[in-house]
């Protein structure tokens, strides 16, 4: 198969898994609705989630030298199953905090080199030389804005490269308004620990989701979907007949393929309403996302 062939293909196999998606009753906490998502096409790929990789011991990811680069980690797969990493998610430690800058699937007895963004401004040496997963990740509105800006990179024929600087900025202002001392992304989730671990618990994932619209106030914040219910590990009620605009305007968007950083294929779409991405490997969606364009 051609590359332009295969591209297509990882295209059409993205939009008619997104179509088999399906909303559930919403569960709503506080400001924050969540409308969990189900599939009829269910699949289930022996993939790990990162987390569960660097448990088990079967990944590790370090920085790519003894002096570092802010923008690129170190991933080892030892294992005999692939490894995904999901955009956005949060590790901790080595030389300073990271945030992946797109999902990537990294296959099993393999190394590769990871596009990422530093989500902690200032420090930059070394607490221990491995990373561990926060089980956090990047705000929405800010993952909103690094996927515009890694498409933009894309189209521009670089990698996978975010605006640093922005995202240091956007963090900081965040900190100033949750009245956190540090900019770290880490020291907003540290001072809102106990409200989120009520979040967690009243909005948990139910059998069989694959993922979910969320919504706060009313408006649509974003979307994540994976793969299988197994893989998916999360997020004043919304009527379901009114919620699925976000995944509606994803279908209808235009998309553009790139080669991804692992294995498949990297699909990024643009709508007038809607900015998103998904990984489709093998023509099944690992992971995809959305939001709401600004």
């Amino acid at each position: 198969m051609t590359s332009k062939a295969a591209f297509a293909s990882a295209a059409d196999a993205g939009r008619r898994w997104l179509e088999t998606l399906h909303a559930a009753a919403p569960v709503a906490f506080r400001a924050i609705t969540v409308l969990p998502l189900r599939t009829h096409a269910p699949v289930d790929p022996p993939w790990l989630l990162l987390p569960e990789a660097l448990a088990d011991g079967s990944a590790e990811v370090s920085e790519i030298s003894e002096g570092g680069s802010v923008p690129t980690l170190h991933v080892i797969n030892r294992g005999s199953r692939d490894v995904l990493l999901l955009d956005g998610e949060e590790l901790v430690g080595a030389k300073q905090n990271r945030v992946l800058n797109t999902t990537v699937l990294v296959r099993a007895h393999s190394t590769l080199e990871v596009p990422v963004s530093c989500v902690e401004q200032g420090r930059w040496q070394y607490n221990g030389r491995r990373f561990s997963s926060s089980a956090h990740s990047l705000y929405a509105s800010m993952r909103l804005k690094k996927a515009a800006q890694v498409h933009a990179s894309l189209r521009l024929g670089q990698s996978f490269s975010s605006d640093q600087v922005a995202i240091w900025s956007d963090l900081g202002e965040r900190a100033k308004a949750l009245k956190v001392k540090s900019a770290a992304m880490a020291g907003a989730f540290a001072a809102r620990a106990p409200e989120l671990d009520d979040y967690t618990a009243a909005l948990a994932p139910g059998t069989d989701q694959v993922g979910a619209l969320v919504y706060g106030g009313g408006a649509w914040w974003g979307m994540d979907v994976l793969a299988s219910p197994r893989l998916w590990r999360a997020p004043e009620g919304r009527p379901v007949e009114t919620g699925m605009e976000g995944l509606t305007a994803l279908l209808s968007a235009s998309v553009e393929i790139f080669p991804s950083v692992g294995a498949g294929d990297d699909c990024r779409f643009t709508g007038s309403v809607v900015v998103g991405a998904a990984l489709v490997v093998d023509d099944v969606v690992a992971h995809a996302m959305a939001f709401p364009a600004g």
